[in-house]
């Protein structure tokens, strides 16, 4: 039998595309009313993390131009997840592994 984590994340897959669309502002929404889902809240902080990566580059000229290819990437995990594969972001899931 699934556990309520997985059981409730099934049922509500198009939140993953959400909060990698809407970046760092559905990262913090996900992750404040995701209390008991951790999987939910998991992807949210991935999705957190990446936004303040496109911040942190779009302050240089050169670097702005990754940011579309970062939230293109960020779209990438969220549809995969939503097909229910999981995708780590290097580096990033291992801090989200210690806020969950």
């Amino acid at each position: 039998m699934p556990d309520k984590d997985t059981k409730k994340a099934d049922e509500n897959s198009w939140v993953y595309l959400a909060i990698y669309f809407f970046g760092i502002l559905g990262g913090i929404i996900a992750y404040i009313l995701e209390k008991d889902n951790k999987k939910i809240r998991f992807h949210a902080l991935q999705a957190i993390f990446l936004g303040i990566i496109m911040v942190v580059l779009s302050f240089t000229i050169i670097l702005g131009i990754f940011n579309i290819l970062i939230w293109l990437y960020g779209m990438y995990v969220g549809y995969k997840e939503y097909t229910g594969e999981t995708v780590r972001v290097p580096y990033l899931a291992e801090y989200a592994d210690k806020y969950v």
